[in-house]
């Protein structure tokens, strides 16, 4: 007899299940208290977790094509809690990483202070490709680790910035630059604050649309939005209530369904609403749908363990007990 064929949801919430059995272990791995990480173990889980998160993505690419509108609710919702864990398991590993990182550091400091000799933290430095939106916290990050850092000689530098560069910032560097040609070359050329203030003002006027109800995804978008105005106003652009009208009506639009209407439901008067009311709104919806999402979680897991039951059917020779 040819075995059954599985439904396609069926085998999604199969593949789903493994990745979830992967986060499983690496998290029960962090909590071991008998056996900490060291430095090699932990960038094996990162690596490890990076994987499961591809994996995790590309499953929900792939339910998107597959799945019903009814079954991908619950689908991509157990998914944004796996996706959510995951995110706060890298949080756990990345700053233990840096923790040990740190001990290891200061142990060099105190071992080569006599030879005026410092080795650089093994931390990861940052990186830049050529956005003018992220030239300022490059910047920052960078002058304050590398720039700054009296014990580094010009030649140091220039390698760690040459190292730091990507995409289309590299392009910009030549074999005879020195430290100081390259960083004020990077300056002349991305240092542009109308260009810095478009690109900001371009993410927060074009949020990705929200398709279903999603705690991830709304939560993403309320840290993009608070992201974008705090560097807005790091550049000393302050909002003003034209601007928050606009951006509450554009962001109300690239809400799902359900939480725009559960917004208008909220406006009780004719005035223009408040922004902060607006963002209020938004964590409360995103942290009720964490909440349910979490419980839903709980609730499928719990239907994969098995159910027995009992009882005993009468023959002609003797009873005989089965369990399901």
């Amino acid at each position: 007899m040819a075995p059954k064929e599985l439904s396609e949801l069926t085998v999604f919430n199969r593949r789903k299940a493994h990745l979830l059995g992967q986060i499983t272990r690496i998290r029960n791995s962090l909590e071991n208290v008998d056996s900490p990480l060291n430095q090699v173990e932990i960038r094996t889980k990162l690596a490890s977790l990076s994987e499961v998160k591809a994996k995790i993505d590309k499953l929900r690419t792939e339910s998107y094509r597959v799945l019903s509108d009814e079954e991908l609710m619950d689908f991509e919702a157990s998914l944004d809690t796996m996706e959510v864990d995951a995110d706060n398991l890298e949080v756990s590993l990345n700053t233990l990483l840096e923790s040990s990182n740190v001990d290891t550091s200061e142990l060099s400091v105190k071992n080569d202070f006599a030879n005026y000799n410092v080795k650089l933290p093994s931390i990861n430095l940052p990186e830049f490709s050529g956005q003018y939106i992220d030239w300022l916290q490059f910047k920052s990050q960078f002058v304050s680790l590398i720039h700054d850092n009296a014990c580094l000689s010009d030649s140091q530098k220039l390698y760690y910035l040459q190292s730091a560069l990507k995409g289309h910032a590299k392009q910009l560097q030549t074999v005879n630059d020195s430290y100081s040609s390259l960083f004020e070359a990077l300056e002349g050329r991305y240092e542009n604050k109308r260009l810095i203030v478009n690109s900001h003002i371009a993410e927060l006027l074009n949020p990705n649309k929200i398709k279903f109800e999603s705690a991830f995804h709304l939560r993403s978008l309320i840290d993009s939005i608070q992201s974008h105005l705090r560097a807005l106003k790091q550049l000393e652009l302050e909002p003003n209530a034209l601007c928050e009208s606009m951006l509450i009506f554009v962001i109300t639009q690239r809400l799902d369904d359900e939480s725009r209407k559960q917004y208008k439901m909220e406006l009780h008067s004719n005035d223009l609403p408040k922004w902060d009311n607006f963002l209020d709104f938004l964590i409360k919806v995103s942290q009720a749908l964490e909440n349910v999402q979490r419980n839903s979680s709980l609730k499928n897991k719990n239907e994969y363990s098995p159910k027995f039951r009992s009882f005993v059917v009468k023959s002609d020779e003797k009873p005989v007990r089965y369990v399901l």
